[in-house]
């Protein structure tokens, strides 16, 4: 749909490392495996059209972890409940709306949402790889697609549908 998205990501950074250490929290496998690919995408560029890894979100670069990491735990209604605990973000967009990862003190992995305004995580999926499976199938099904201006849109309704059928039993799905 987008052959020049995956080279706009970049290569995988060789501080990558020193980011993560930088973090204080144990760092989940997704995210070794993602910046060792890839860079990620910086918040200001230019080619919009290249921005989204989903609709409206970005995945977010790996000099700027730290600062959207820190946004996150800013965001947080109750920012203390979550110190044992890890919440980083995966994609953000524009207006500090997030997907995070989250590993809560059960040892569970999911993937949540957390919004500027509700400061509440929301789980999508109830593991990256659902998250991952999802993301893969809406891009399969059409569910995203390329606008007239070249821009990654949706069908929220086939979003709903399909996501739901795949991550069972997540709030997100059923709202």
């Amino acid at each position: 749909m987008r052959p020049e998205y995956p080279q706009s990501l970049g290569s995988s950074s060789g501080n990558r490392e020193d980011v993560f250490k930088e973090l204080n929290k144990p760092v989940p496998e997704l995210f070794r495996v993602i910046y060792s690919n890839v860079s990620g995408t910086k918040r200001n560029v230019e080619e919009q059209n290249l921005m989204d890894f989903t609709p409206g979100y970005r995945l977010i670069h790996i000099t700027e972890l730290i600062k959207e990491s820190s946004n996150v735990k800013n965001i947080l209604i109750d920012e203390n409940l979550y110190d044992n605990e890890v919440v980083i973000p995966i994609l953000g967009n524009y207006s500090s709306d997030y997907i995070c990862y989250y590993k809560n003190n059960s040892g569970e992995e999911l993937i949540c949402s957390l919004t500027n305004d509700s400061g509440e995580l929301i789980v999508r999926h109830n593991s990256p790889g659902k998250f991952f499976e999802t993301v893969c199938e809406f891009y399969r099904q059409e569910v995203y697609f390329l606008d007239s201006d070249g821009l990654l849109d949706y069908d929220t309704d086939k979003e709903y549908l399909v996501g739901s059928s795949i991550n069972h039993g997540c709030l997100y799905w059923s709202e």
